[in-house]
């Protein structure tokens, strides 16, 4: 994923996201806040555009720029929601993969803790 654009609104990333996606280009739109250290410059941005196939980087630009521009790899309806869903499944086997991983390294400091406890 790469970031294509910084906005004030969340409404507004949105909007462009939208407008990407019905030309073909996959999205993803996130909240965030400046990345800038100096406190006075935080929250300046409320979101974030990115686009989610590096191959597609370009194209975004150009059609943001450029309503008409002619894009080079266009997905269909159908790879969208194909790359969208097998995210969310990733990302849910990720986020299991991990709570197991934390139950079972807790379950061993306290397996611990109940050991050295005794002794």
């Amino acid at each position: 994923m790469r970031m294509v654009a910084k906005y004030a609104s969340h409404s507004e990333a949105a909007e462009r996201a939208a407008f990407l996606q019905a030309h073909g280009i996959a999205t993803h739109v996130s909240d965030m806040t400046s990345m800038r250290p100096n406190l006075a410059h935080q929250g300046q941005y409320r979101a974030g555009l990115w686009v989610v196939l590096e191959a597609q980087y370009e194209d975004a630009l150009g059609l943001l720029e450029n309503p008409d521009h002619d894009i080079q790899n266009p997905l269909s309806l159908d790879q969208m929601q194909h790359i969208e869903t097998r995210g969310a499944l990733e990302a849910r086997n990720s986020l299991l993969k991990w709570l197991l991983v934390s139950a079972v390294g807790l379950g061993l400091v306290a397996l611990l803790v109940v050991r050295l406890g005794n002794v």
